[in-house]
């Protein structure tokens, strides 16, 4: 059995304003995708705004006024 380490490539950390910022992949069912885009552009926000304010509202956590920006665009 692996263990799984995971682990910040330097790469990405160089470029983030926000020590704080992780990157990470999640496969998610193409249709809550979708809605979750259409909802970033009738706000005329990115996807990841979008996605880190619902993960903030589910976890209970205060929303941030300003959500960091790390200069890459969502697909």
């Amino acid at each position: 059995m692996r263990v799984f380490k995971p682990r910040l490539l330097t790469a990405v950390a160089g470029k983030r304003s926000d020590s704080d910022t992780v990157k990470t992949t999640v496969e998610l069912p193409g249709e809550l995708w979708r809605a979750a885009k259409i909802r970033a552009m009738d706000e005329r926000a990115d996807l990841r705004t979008v996605l880190i304010r619902a993960l903030q509202e589910y976890l209970g956590q205060p929303a941030q006024d300003a959500v960091p920006r790390t200069g890459s665009e969502d697909r």
